[in-house]
C-alpha cells in the first residue's frame, strides 16, 4: 500500500475544516469518497471526489482503506463497528463513543482484525500544548505541582445545533471535555481520583454547557474547565512549577486559520489565526522572579495524520493508542457520575483490551 485511500463520512464543520485539509495535504493519502447528503457542497470544494449518500457504500468500497467518521456522536459506534468488520482502518472524531463497553468492543474488534482504530485528538498537536509538554519533560521550571487547563468561550445564548440538543454524548462536556481531559492524561497518566461538576447555566440550555473537573495525583492537582460566559481573554493554560510558572492566553491559531479558509499547504499557515500571549516566569527563589515573553510555538495537526498514516503502514505507533482511547472514555463517564453523585470518585479502571 503506497497510498492510503480515504473515505470520509460527514461533511459538516469537523469533516470539512479539521480533516479534509490534512488528508489533501498528505502526499501519501487520497480522498476518494465522501458520504454526505449535500453533494453540491462537497463538489463545490472537491470536484474530483466521489460523493455517496449511504454509509454502507463507503464501508464496502474496494478503493477505501481508511474510513474517517465525523458524524454525530450517537452514530459512532455502529459506523465504526461496520467499517472494521468490512476490513477498514478507522479514525473516529472525538469523542470516539460514549461508553466503556462500546470503546472496548471496538478496540477488541480492531485487534482481532489487525486494523488501526484511532481517535482524532488533534489538540495533542496544538503548539501551546507541545511547548508545555517540553517544559515538563525538560525540568526547566522544576516539577509541575498545579495546573489549570481551560477551553472557555463567550456563547451566552444556547444554539440550535445537534450538539446542544438532548441526547447521548451531546453538550459542551462531550464536545470540549475530550480535548482537555485527553491532554491531561497524555501528560500525566491516569489520576488517582476525579471530582467533577457539570451543569447547564445558560437560559434555555437543554444540555450541559459548563463544567469543572479536578484530577488528583499523588504529587499534583490538575483542574480542567469550560464556561460559555468568558467575554475576556481565555487563559488556556496556567501551569505552576516548583521553580516558576507558565501561562498561555488565547487558543492555538490553527483552528481560526482553518475556519478562515487557509490551508495547511499554504506556506505561511497558520497566519490567519488569533494571537496568543505566552509568558514564562522563572523563579530561582521566592524573592527573585523573572518574566519572559515567549513566541507562539508552532503546532501542526498535519503531524497527526502523518503519524496515523505511518501506523497504518506498520511504521510507527498510532497517535492515540487504544489503551488511551479506553481510558479517556472511562474518565468522561466517571466525571459524569461524579457530578451526579456530588462527590470525589476513585479511578478504578484497568484497560482489558
Amino acid at each position: 500500500m503506497s497510498v492510503i485511500r480515504v473515505g470520509l463520512i460527514g461533511f459538516g464543520l469537523s469533516g470539512r475544516i479539521f480533516h479534509v485539509p490534512f488528508i489533501l495535504n498528505d502526499p501519501q493519502m487520497e480522498l476518494v469518497c465522501v458520504c454526505s447528503s449535500k453533494a453540491d457542497v462537497v463538489k463545490g470544494i472537491l470536484p474530483n471526489t466521489r460523493v455517496v449518500t449511504e454509509v454502507n457504500e463507503v464501508f464496502r468500497a474496494s478503493d477505501v482503506d481508511l474510513v474517517v467518521i465525523t458524524t454525530p456522536n450517537e452514530c459512532h459506534f455502529a459506523q465504526a463497528k461496520e467499517a472494521l468488520e468490512q476490513g477498514k482502518h478507522v479514525l473516529l472524531e472525538k469523542p470516539s463513543v460514549t461508553s466503556v463497553i462500546e470503546i472496548e468492543s471496538l478496540c477488541s474488534l480492531a485487534k482481532q482484525k489487525g486494523l488501526v482504530l484511532c481517535v482524532y485528538q488533534n489538540r495533542r498537536f496544538d503548539g501551546d500544548f507541545l511547548r508545555l509538554k517540553a517544559l515538563i519533560n525538560s525540568g526547566e521550571l522544576g516539577e509541575l505541582k498545579h495546573m489549570d487547563s481551560r477551553f472557555d468561550r463567550f456563547r451566552p445564548m444556547a444554539q440550535s445545533r445537534w450538539r446542544e440538543q438532548p441526547g447521548v454524548g451531546t453538550g459542551i462536556f462531550w464536545d470540549l471535555g475530550p480535548h482537555i481531559l485527553d491532554q491531561a492524561i497524555s501528560l500525566f497518566g491516569i489520576p488517582n481520583w476525579l471530582h467533577a461538576s457539570i451543569d447547564a447555566l445558560r437560559e434555555g440550555s437543554t444540555t450541559a454547557d459548563w463544567f469543572e473537573l479536578e484530577l488528583g495525583y499523588k504529587d499534583k492537582r490538575i483542574r480542567l474547565g469550560s464556561t460559555p460566559f468568558e467575554a475576556g481573554e481565555m487563559r488556556r493554560f496556567n501551569a505552576r512549577f516548583t521553580k516558576g510558572s507558565w501561562q498561555c492566553i488565547g487558543l492555538d491559531p490553527q483552528e481560526d486559520a482553518l475556519r478562515a479558509g487557509q490551508m495547511p499547504f499554504n506556506v505561511d499557515f497558520p497566519s490567519l489565526g488569533g494571537q496568543q500571549t505566552i509568558t514564562r516566569y522563572v523563579a530561582p527563589n521566592q524573592n527573585s522572579i523573572e518574566s519572559i515573553s515567549e513566541n507562539t510555538s508552532a503546532g501542526d495537526y498535519g503531524q497527526f495524520y502523518a503519524q496515523l498514516r505511518r501506523a497504518i503502514l506498520g511504521q510507527s505507533e498510532s497517535p492515540v493508542s487504544m489503551v488511551q482511547a479506553c481510558q479517556l472514555i472511562y474518565g468522561l463517564c466517571l466525571a459524569e457520575q461524579s457530578s451526579i453523585e456530588g462527590q470525589r470518585l476513585n479511578w478504578e479502571y484497568t484497560v482489558s483490551v
